[in-house]
């Protein structure tokens, strides 16, 4: 197996590419050479160029078959054997296609999937909230009842949010997005900090620093608006249009902080809210979903917090250890 030794001693960054690929590949290999690629990678932007080009290689290895068979044709029918049996010659410019064509046959699928990075699901519980920091150092701030997975790959890091709430807060990179796949819309950025909300078919970006790019497949590759800080997009699975507005960021990243800051809306929106912050459920009678209430919550205490809720909308609070109905 090439060893790191080996690897540090070859003159060339692409003859340095190639140990990589060797060293990986081979049966011995451990996560901890894989680890040691991703961290290779990390170094000077050649060295990525380096395994871009095994890529076009990978693309390219069946034009090369006809230019790699004849070069290594038997002699002509005019040149007369010798009875003494002599070595082949290869043209040195088809050793190099060599020995790419072997490394690209055994590991280009392998390579391939690296290259895409490894899929990692994060979930939280009602109730709990998480933070990730992600191998890139870019951190993710999970709300509770939330799920999104990540894959870090060397072109571009993805994020698929289920349903959730969470803050970014991405690592600059302009050579890898980051894109956030959420409902039917993708979320872009290189380095920024922003919140993303996606319950029941609703999704909500607000940006905090920097630009985020939004698109909708569906609608096209161009982008559908592009937000900065204070900006808001809120918008419906399935709908072609989104709505656009200035906001105070510091609203929707108020959770992060223990609080749910409310303006004017309808009790059984907060109660959705609140229902993934507490493992013990809020439940709602009569017209109770309907009051609306503006305010500062503190996510705190839950006996509380109900209390409050029952005072300024006057209603009625009956515990159980199931749930908190209000009425």
């Amino acid at each position: 197996m090439t060893g790191q030794s080996d690897i540090d001693a070859a003159e060339t960054v692409q003859d340095q590419a190639l140990a990589w690929l060797v060293r990986v590949q081979s049966d011995a290999a451990t996560a901890d050479d894989w680890a040691a690629l991703a961290d290779w990678l990390e170094g000077p932007p050649e060295r990525l160029a380096a395994f871009e080009a095994t890529e076009l290689a990978v693309a390219g290895i069946d034009d090369l078959a006809p230019a790699i068979a004849a070069g290594l044709s038997a002699p002509a029918t005019n040149v007369l054997p010798f009875t003494r049996q002599r070595p082949l010659r290869i043209s040195p410019r088809w050793i190099g296609a060599l020995a790419a064509a072997c490394v690209v046959l055994v590991a280009g699928p392998v390579l391939w999937q690296a290259s895409q990075g490894r899929e990692i699901t994060y979930r939280t519980a009602p109730g709990q909230t998480r933070e990730v920091t992600l191998a890139d150092g870019s951190r993710i701030r999970m709300d509770g009842d939330s799920q999104l997975t990540a894959r870090l790959g060397w072109r571009a890091r993805r994020i698929s949010m289920a349903s959730a709430e969470a803050t970014f807060d991405v690592t600059r990179d302009p050579g890898r997005p980051f894109i956030v796949q959420v409902g039917d819309q993708q979320v872009r950025v290189v380095g920024t900090q922003f919140n993303i909300r996606h319950h029941d078919d609703q999704v909500v970006v607000t940006v905090r620093r920097g630009v985020v790019e939004v698109r909708q497949p569906a609608l096209g590759a161009s982008p559908v608006a592009r937000l900065t800080v204070g900006d808001q997009l809120r918008h419906r699975v399935g709908a072609r249009t989104s709505e656009q507005a200035r906001v105070d960021p510091a609203i929707a990243f108020a959770w992060t902080q223990g609080r749910l800051i409310c303006e004017d809306r309808p009790l059984s929106e907060i109660v959705a809210d609140l229902n993934r912050r507490y493992a013990r459920p809020f439940r709602l009678e009569g017209d109770a979903g309907a009051r609306r209430f503006s305010g500062v919550l503190e996510l705190g205490d839950q006996e509380v917090l109900a209390r409050r809720l029952a005072d300024y909308l006057s209603l009625t609070v009956e515990r159980s250890d199931q749930a908190i109905t209000l009425r």
